[in-house]
């Protein structure tokens, strides 16, 4: 009892003290907790060094998604009529867009169904038919890609396997295939009539009794019906905005990519909307209109050997900055300049570089974190120089920002002459000066130093003490060689007794 008495007794002692400590915990495990990516407001910016930043080999990727496929859609104990004027007795007003339709030669079972029980009760009981409207989303494609064979609606297009179909999206979201071409359009399709029209057989499904009325009898029919069609009513970016909206912006600025501008940019330039991302449009597309410097030779550079991508650094959809509503002063519209696809530097580069990111981070570096240079200054992204850079070779660069150490001189430094590189690590060092190791032992890599020896060396003729075993003499020559040697790139004045020491 004397024992849980005193127990107490502490505990009411030290109540304030204990309150102080739990709450101390509570703060530092909320504040903890607040950390955590899911609960924080302000999402990081990608340039942040927070977060396992850099990443690597953050490029482009491909999803690969699973084949999507569903039963097809069927009305029990129903049977095939074909007669489509049965049909046109309610459904006048289809029958009548249907007419001038690329799918004009099919019949109306072809989609919607065996119509025998729906013809029977006259349509009055629902779900007897294949009604578009009820069916799910993927049950939709289905009837649709029961006659696009290969699971594809243009060449090299996957659809059970595109982001569109693995995100909900069916075929008649976007495409109505009652669709009435309006006044108007063109005969030929420019697209088509460039790239020569594409004419496959169609193979069908056996039970579904499909006929057509000679669609691919010649190429010029096929032509003519896909580009009357429209892409029955997917037309592009319009459709896209109805999922895409905030791409919306792309259609009002005035610039070279401009959506529907100069040059003919639409959503499906790039995008497949069958499948996935055009392949060509990461690289060729680009250099097909930027086919001169700095790009012209983009396919023999070093990032393009090693798989880069134009847009692995480009970012094809950059913040535009652009305000909704604009201010007008005087007669003059004034639009702020959208900025162009640029590159994030050096924060672009530090995602494939993690190694020259850890560099820049050096006691001895380049002004690159404090926003006195970036990247670019030195490296040519498009270039097909070795290590990318902006000039011939490593010293040529070096002398843009570093003319005094051009010379010539006339007692000149032969490391220095030949590679800035052999000395210097222009990415970060720990030493000063960028120097790959302190002075002095940077030079001992390739001089013996203040030694005496048999035949040669600085004090073997000037009878002075060997620096290798006189402590006084280590202390005062392997200090800093620079200490005397102030002239380490070259020199155009002779030093005392021997021309070459590139002394002061």
């Amino acid at each position: 009892m004397k024992r849980k008495r005193r127990q107490i007794g502490w505990l009411h002692r030290n109540r304030k003290g204990l309150i102080c400590l739990g709450l101390s915990v509570w703060l530092l495990a909320s504040c903890s907790l607040s950390r955590r990516s899911k609960y924080m407001i302000d999402v990081a910016e990608p340039s942040s060094t927070q977060g396992g930043w850099p990443r690597t080999d953050v490029r482009f990727k491909e999803s690969q998604n699973p084949v999507l496929r569903v039963a097809y859609p069927r009305i029990a104990d129903a049977e095939y009529v074909n007669a489509d004027q049965l049909c046109m007795t309610c459904h006048q007003t289809y029958a009548k867009t249907f007419a001038h339709n690329v799918h004009r030669g099919q019949k109306c079972e072809d989609c919607h169904g065996p119509a025998s029980r729906h013809l029977s009760t006259r349509g009055k009981v629902p779900g007897l038919i294949l009604n578009f409207n009820k069916l799910k989303k993927a049950e939709r494609s289905e009837v649709c890609l029961k006659c696009h064979q290969q699971d594809q609606c243009e060449p090299n297009a996957s659809w059970r396997t595109s982001v569109h179909a693995h995100n909900g999206v069916a075929c008649t979201d976007c495409h109505n295939a009652h669709y009435n071409v309006p006044p108007g359009t063109p005969a030929v399709d420019p697209q088509i009539a460039a790239t020569g029209p594409v004419v496959k057989q169609v193979d069908f499904v056996p039970d579904a009794k499909l006929q057509i009325e000679d669609m691919a009898s010649s190429t010029i029919d096929q032509e003519f019906l896909r580009a009357t069609s429209n892409h029955l009513g997917a037309v592009t970016p319009q459709i896209c905005y109805q999922c895409h909206s905030s791409m919306q912006q792309y259609e009002k600025l005035a610039h070279p990519h401009q959506i529907m501008g100069s040059k003919s940019f639409t959503c499906d330039t790039c995008h497949d909307p069958h499948g996935s991302v055009r392949q060509e449009t990461r690289s060729d597309l680009c250099v097909q209109c930027h086919n001169d410097a700095p790009t012209m030779a983009w396919h023999s550079s070093t990032h393009s050997l090693n798989g880069v991508a134009c847009t692995d650094c480009h970012n094809p959809h950059p913040d535009t900055m652009v305000e909704e509503t604009v201010g007008i002063k005087h007669t003059n519209l004034i639009r702020p300049k959208r900025m162009p696809m640029s590159v994030q530097d050096p924060q672009t580069c530090y995602k494939c570089h993690p190694k020259v990111y850890a560099q820049n981070a050096m006691p001895s570096h380049h002004p690159i974190k404090e926003g006195k240079m970036v990247c670019s200054d030195c490296h040519d992204g498009h270039g097909q120089t070795q290590g990318n850079l902006k000039e011939a070779t490593v010293n040529q660069l070096c002398y843009r920002c570093h003319a005094d150490l051009q010379g010539p001189f006339v007692y000149e430094h032969s490391p220095v002459a030949q590679d800035c590189s052999i000395c210097h690590n222009p990415h970060g060092a720990v030493a000063n000066n960028l120097l790959h190791q302190p002075a002095t032992f940077l030079c001992l890599r390739c001089h013996s130093g203040h030694r005496v020896g048999p035949t040669s060396g600085a004090h073997t003729f000037a009878g002075l003490p060997d620096t290798g075993t006189d402590v006084g003499q280590q202390r005062a020559f392997f200090s800093d060689c620079t200490e005397c040697h102030a002239q380490i790139h070259g020199s155009n004045l002779p030093s005392p007794n021997n021309p070459h020491a590139l002394l002061r």
